[in-house]
């Protein structure tokens, strides 16, 4: 009898301390998945600048619910005397998200790299807590009409 009056105390006292929890949560690293890969090759606003970005995304400690994007040049170049007098390349990020807050939603960010591998631009997207999917591409900067530019770098994820 004794035994079953200990087993069953230490078993409702596991239950409760399993729903109640305890202490703080951070936000772990989400497990994602980068469907097409990682490295995003696009085009931008002058002399035919080209070049290839890395992307990556992780979630900041102090904020639930959302994603951080960073975006690192692997080197852009460009064409003619207009290249060599203004050796930046602008190029406009479409991130796209779909999650519990909304479908298909979009923020828009704009980034400027140079010739110079390893130039980066960071930016949050505010997916809200849970699965969610990020696609991210670009676009022309100086264009009326919304032109894509560059591939799609799309991402499944859990959002801490």
């Amino acid at each position: 009898m004794r035994r079953l009056l200990i087993g069953l105390t230490v078993g409702v006292f596991a239950a409760v301390s399993a729903l109640v929890g305890s202490g703080e949560t951070t936000a772990a690293p989400i497990p994602n998945i980068a469907l097409y890969g990682n490295n995003l090759a696009t085009m931008g606003d002058h002399s035919l600048c080209r070049g290839t970005v890395n992307l990556a995304i992780q979630t900041p400690n102090d904020k639930r619910g959302v994603v951080r994007v960073t975006a690192r040049s692997r080197g852009f170049a460009g064409d003619g005397a207009s290249w060599k007098r203004n050796p930046k390349c602008r190029v406009l990020f479409q991130t796209t998200y779909t999650s519990l807050r909304g479908y298909a939603l979009h923020k828009w960010v704009s980034a400027t790299f140079g010739p110079r591998p390893g130039e980066k631009k960071v930016w949050d997207v505010p997916t809200g807590s849970g699965p969610a999917t990020i696609g991210i591409t670009t676009y022309a900067v100086n264009n009326p009409v919304r032109t894509p530019t560059g591939g799609l770098v799309g991402f499944h994820m859990l959002v801490p």
